[in-house]
């Protein structure tokens, strides 16, 4: 493989892994010109949960930062630590460890002061590469080369680990028998090896090593931004030029990978990405040399560059320090023996000021300076970005700027103009005494008349070389501040009351104001700005309209405002500087009732104390250069907008875990929580180093939540009354700039459900509720059936006793009167005798017919149907020969309820009664008809028809009673006409359900 061919692989490799970590660009690097203690500086001790003896640090791609302790291995997301329990397996002890090296995929290679080395992958996996006894020793550093093999220098010696073998290198690659230091894979992928008497570089091509340098005395080896290799000791670290540690045939200088520092801590020092040196080789515990990665020539003595440069004693949290290392963000940790230390650069840096009352008055001069005023204190300060603040020898009390940008500083007597280095003087008017002693309080140019307030002479203006009081003026009664307007002679004023005033050269404009409360700003720029003590008010030409925002308190007690050169607005408030973008402003604009967006810049950024209030001069001040001065109760900060670091680093979210109870279950896919997790909690996180606290977060639990839920920057999600079921959790993060994770994180879940809860359980529960309901239907069926039975008793009861009238009282006499009737006739004439033989005879089937019915009611029962209509034709056709009569039946025969039987015999009886009598029929037909689904019995005769009102002449009850009985046998009588000219056809028919005796099983076997 050739050395442009290797290059090209090392390039590759390092860009795909940007990618994955969702880069935009290198972090960017911390300024060198800003003092060590004025950086951030965040702290954890032991009393903070973090560990103690931290020995060593790593970061992976995922963001954590891993910290390798004398009690074992645990990893940092910025705000909470958590020690990490690998599964035991074999005998590597794990919880000494001894150096941490991440891995471009996303591995962590351990090993441990006892010995062993292991591998930690992305999965959780983790693999054992040597045991305590193998013969690496103890591992020093190592390097994951591109190909996927790992060299490791060890204490017995220097190792190659690949595809599970380990080789040990020696004389015949070419290395020396002394012991090595330190291994490092640089940008052009070549391998290089520090030894006690000098630096190795592998010769791919040939796998050996040479000697590139000979050198005694090195400890580790370190890369510099512009790529340089360096060699490391505690005394000095030496630059090597990059000519002769480029590959045979590489004529271009390329950077140190961009994450070379994260992949590891340094024992000693540590290049950040500007070039600035953090070491621990100070006179104090730790040191910044600013740009020492531009060192040329020989060594570069640490102690001494540090001491002529930036260091500076700090606060850490211990003197013993261990270790350093710079995250993808660009924060710098410090590793310690009692806890762990940060450094990030803020937005905002305070000037250092011996004394700062809070009272400024700030103003430039036409060379650029910063003048600034500490009234109470009675000094006046030269500024300048990066450097101490110069003190004048002079006092003044004001200091300002006039229309035309000249600087005005306010003595006792006088006022100094100082404009393209020429000096005027303006002398003061006399006050009440004839003394020009003044204690000035502020100056404001309109560009017609330079206004003064003094507790002497109050407000006083002036115009024409003329000091005038306040009375020449046309001004409100009460002023309680007053800036300049766009034009000469336009002032605005704020009354005190809730009034803001529009005074141009003399006219007055009254413009509410109460909804901002009491004035605290009037900013005259692009817009007209009013900031209160209630808010901020933007002016509309028709009056100021108030902005509104979701979070509201930020954009109170605002004294000062500035507008940079991309047109951002910069605000001094209540809580710190509010940041507007230029679109963010112009959309609140246009749109009356839109939310304004807006960046706080407080705490986190190095603000301190409030906006300056109580002079109600301007708190903000734009230089020349473009930095931004901003006034407080504490003191005096700057910011650069140009140079504002922007978290590029999109979050890697994950889930860490379920809480149920008292339980903590790992949040693995496929969880399945117990019966009656109803109630629990997830916990979550995102890596963020920076800025942890400006991390936001928004999660979803699918079947619960319709939307995503915003969790600020809590990391947890509570849930209550979840039912039984799977679940997928999802969570996603966004850091301190907005920037959004590029793939939420997930958990696949399941709440197992209560036996109550179960499928098996509702089955049982619907089977017990219909037993209990046939158990019911059972017992009503009972009650019923004792009902029936009950009437049927007193019915049948009654039956008797009418069958025992009849044939007690009826039938008796009307024997007694046939027997009677009998013995006369024997003494008629024989044709008399032959007379009444017949209507004898009838009274005989009469009775006959009477104890029948008697037989009828006592038994309850009807042989058939067929036979009783048939033996009822049969007897009327006797009586009415001239009629004919036939009947039929249809159907398989089948035996008929009770009730039914009988109550269709006397509707037939009723019915060939009528038709015999009434009809004048000369034939009446009989149909019995068993259908699957009715019985059906049919009278119908050919006669005289039916006149529509038969049923409702008085005292004739045939179709009636034939209807009532019909309808107490579940069924119902039909009468119509069986043709044109006349006949009557009654059908009665009933349900099969109602007819037949065992129905339901007659149809099971029919097949219905």
């Amino acid at each position: 493989m050739t050395a442009s061919t290797l290059v090209r692989s090392a390039l590759a490799a390092w860009a795909a892994l940007a990618i994955a970590l969702g880069l935009c660009g290198p972090a960017q690097a911390l300024n060198p010109d800003i003092r060590l203690n004025d950086y951030n500086h965040a702290s954890w001790s032991t009393r903070d949960g973090a560990p103690g003896e931290i020995t060593t640090m790593a970061q992976t791609p995922d963001g954590w930062l891993w910290l390798g302790t004398t009690t074992g291995l645990y990893r940092f997301d910025g705000v909470r630590f958590e020690r990490y329990e690998p599964p035991a397996k074999g005998e590597v002890a794990r919880r000494r460890i001894g150096e941490l090296r991440s891995a471009a995929n996303g591995d962590l290679w351990i090993s441990y002061s006892v010995g062993g080395l292991s591998v930690l992958h992305k999965d959780g996996r983790i693999d054992d590469i040597q045991p305590l006894d193998g013969p690496v020793g103890n591992v020093k550093t190592l390097a994951v080369d591109h190909d996927g093999c790992t060299w490791i220098a060890g204490g017995r010696g220097f190792f190659r680990y690949a595809h599970g073998q380990l080789q040990k290198l020696s004389a015949e690659q070419g290395l020396p028998p002394e012991s090595i230091s330190s291994v490092l894979l640089d940008q052009y992928n070549q391998i290089w090896a520090l030894y006690s008497d000098g630096l190795y570089r592998l010769n791919r091509a040939s796998g050996k090593f040479t000697q590139a340098l000979a050198y005694q005395g090195g400890a580790a080896l370190t890369q510099s931004p512009d790529g340089r290799l360096w060699i490391t000791s505690r005394q000095e670290m030496l630059p090597l030029p990059q000519e002769k540690t480029l590959p045979p045939g590489q004529r271009h200088i390329l950077p140190r990978p961009a994450l070379f520092n994260s992949l590891e801590s340094m024992p000693g020092a540590q290049f950040d990405q500007e070039g600035n040196l953090w070491s621990r080789y100070c006179p104090e515990t730790l040191c910044v040399v600013a740009r020492a990665g531009q060192h040329q020539g020989g060594p570069l003595i640490v102690s001494s560059a540090a001491t002529d440069k930036v260091a500076a004693p700090l606060a850490l949290t211990s003197r013993t320090t261990n270790g350093i290392l710079e995250d993808i963000e660009g924060n710098i940790w410090v590793a310690t023996q009692t806890g762990l230390d940060r450094f990030r650069e803020n937005s905002l840096i305070p000037v250092r000021l011996p004394v700062a009352s809070g009272a400024f008055s700030m103003a430039g001069d036409s060379e650029g300076g910063v003048w600034l005023s500490d009234a109470y204190n009675k000094i006046t300060w030269k500024l300048a970005a990066n450097q101490a603040p110069q003190r004048q020898p002079e006092f003044y009390r004001v200091v300002a700027n006039d229309r035309q940008g000249a600087l005005l500083l306010a003595e006792r007597d006088r006022i100094q103009r100082r404009h393209l280095g020429l000096t005027s003087t303006i002398p003061l008017p006399p006050g009440p005494d004839g003394k020009t002693d003044h204690d000035v309080m502020g100056l404001v140019d309109d560009g017609k008349v330079l206004w003064m307030s003094s507790p002497q002479v109050r407000l006083v203006g002036l115009l024409d070389g003329q000091w005038r009081p306040r009375s020449a003026f046309s001004l409100p009664d009460k002023i309680f501040l007053g800036v300049a307007g766009r034009n000469p002679g336009e002032r605005w004023h704020a009354t005190g009351d809730g009034t803001l005033v529009f005074n141009d050269n003399g006219k007055l404009s009254n413009y509410d104001a109460h909804h901002i409360g009491l004035a605290t700003m009037i900013s005259v720029n692009e817009d007209v700005v009013a900031g209160g003590d209630k808010g901020l008010a933007v002016f509309t030409g028709d009056g100021f309209r108030k902005l509104k925002a979701l979070r509201p308190d930020p954009l109170t007690n605002i004294s000062g405002m500035a507008i940079s050169a991309n047109g951002d607005r910069w605000f001094n408030g209540s809580q710190g500087v509010v940041h507007v973008r230029r679109a963010d402003w112009q959309a609140v604009l246009a749109q009356p009732g839109a939310m304004l967006k807006y960046e706080l810049l407080g705490a986190l950024e190095g603000y301190n104390g409030q906006a300056m209030l109580e002079n109600r001069l301007p708190s903000v001040y734009a230089d020349k250069a473009g930095s931004l001065w901003f006034m407080t109760s504490a003191g005096v900060l700057r910011l650069s907008p140009g140079e504002l670091r922007h978290n590029h680093i999109a979050p890697v979210p994950s889930v860490q875990g379920v809480d149920v109870s008292d339980m903590t279950y790992a949040a693995t896919h496929g969880l399945r929580l117990p019966p009656g997790a109803q109630n629990f909690s997830i916990k979550f996180t995102a890596p963020g180093l920076g800025k942890p606290e400006a991390m936001r977060f928004q999660y979803q639990l699918s079947g619960v939540d319709d939307d995503w839920q915003e969790a600020g920057n809590r990391r947890i999600a509570y849930y209550t009354n979840v039912a039984p079921g799977s679940y997928t959790f999802r969570v996603r993060a966004f850091n301190d700039d907005g920037m959004m994770s590029v793939e939420d994180a997930r958990l696949d879940f399941e709440v197992a459900p209560k036996f109550v809860q179960t499928t098996w359980f509702k089955a049982l529960c619907l089977l017990s509720i219909a037993a209990v309901l046939y158990l019911l239907y059972l017992y009503r069926l009972r009650v019923a059936t004792r009902r029936v039975a009950a009437q049927m008793s007193v019915r049948m009861a009654e039956r008797e006793r009418i069958a025992r009238t009849l044939h007690d009282t009826f039938l008796q006499s009307v024997q007694a009167l046939i027997l009677r009737l009998d013995t006369v006739s024997h003494g008629l004439p024989e044709d008399a005798r032959n007379k009444l033989a017949p209507i004898l005879d009838q009274a005989n089937n009469t009775v006959e017919e009477g104890r029948d019915q008697v037989h009828e009611l006592r038994t309850g029962r009807v042989d058939n149907v067929e036979s009783a209509t048939e033996e009822a034709g049969r007897q009327l056709h006797a009586e009415h020969p001239s009629t004919s009569f036939g009947i039929t039946a249809a159907g398989p025969r089948r035996k008929l309820q009770d009730t039914v039987a009988e109550e269709a015999c006397e509707i037939a009886r009723e019915a060939l009664r009528n038709a015999f009598r009434h009809a004048r029929a000369k034939r009446v037909e009989a149909r019995v008809i068993y259908e699957q689904e009715h019985f059906l019995l049919q009278i119908s005769d050919d006669g005289v028809g039916m006149s529509a009102d038969a049923a409702t002449k008085t005292r004739h009850y045939g179709l009636t009673g034939m209807k009532e009985r019909a309808a107490r046998a579940g069924g119902r009588l039909e009468v119509g006409a069986t043709s044109e000219n006349g006949g009557v056809r009654i059908t009665f028919s009933v349900p099969a359900r109602a007819a037949y005796a065992g129905a339901r099983r007659w149809w099971q076997r029919h097949g219905a």
